[in-house]
């Protein structure tokens, strides 16, 4: 996984549009299959998947440059995850990433639960007032809210670790940067 991690911007966008327009394709077509004109649809998709991945390719590009490039980003996300720095690392760098990472955490500690939940009554909505395969809505969303309330509040603790062990590192005496 590590090589479409570090991919280039010039060859992951494109990669992007092609996923993100074809799953938006898929998708209408599964749920609205006679709602459209394929020519419409088709447009609507080359629209709706350059728009994406124009908004993903800035928001990865923006990590990417605060981390210190594709590679360090990669090495930031692992330790995240993990909880451990490595040896050697800038502290500035994984700080700023590590801050960044906390901020979102904390924030998804409420959105993510939010958002799913009224994504799943949505989808029930759906699948009892116009079509059985929003039922496949329905379990994605309930997949989707499980791992959020799982791996959310699992993450943000080893993103403490990682903040005191570059706080221990930097030799600072109160945090490296708290927003709480």
């Amino acid at each position: 996984m590590r090589w479409f991690r570090t991919m280039p911007m010039w060859a992951l966008v494109p990669i992007l549009f092609v996923v993100v327009g074809g799953a938006w394709l898929l998708i209408g077509l599964v749920t609205m299959p006679r709602d459209q004109p394929i020519a419409i649809r088709l447009i609507g998709t080359v629209w709706y998947g350059g728009v994406m991945a124009a908004v993903f390719g800035v928001w990865i590009a923006r990590a990417r440059r605060r981390a210190g490039g594709a590679a360090e980003l990669h090495t930031v996300q692992q330790g995240l995850r993990r909880g451990e720095v490595p040896e050697g690392v800038d502290v500035s760098a994984w700080s700023a990433t590590a801050d960044v990472q906390r901020r979102q955490l904390r924030r998804n500690l409420w959105l993510g639960p939010l958002v799913f939940g009224l994504m799943i009554v949505l989808a029930l909505w759906l699948a009892l007032s116009q079509s059985p395969v929003w039922w496949f809505g329905v379990v994605f969303f309930v997949g989707f809210l499980t791992w959020s309330v799982v791996s959310t509040p699992r993450l943000l603790r080893s993103t403490e670790r990682v903040r005191e062990e570059l706080r221990r590192r930097s030799g600072a005496e109160g945090p490296i940067k708290s927003d709480t």
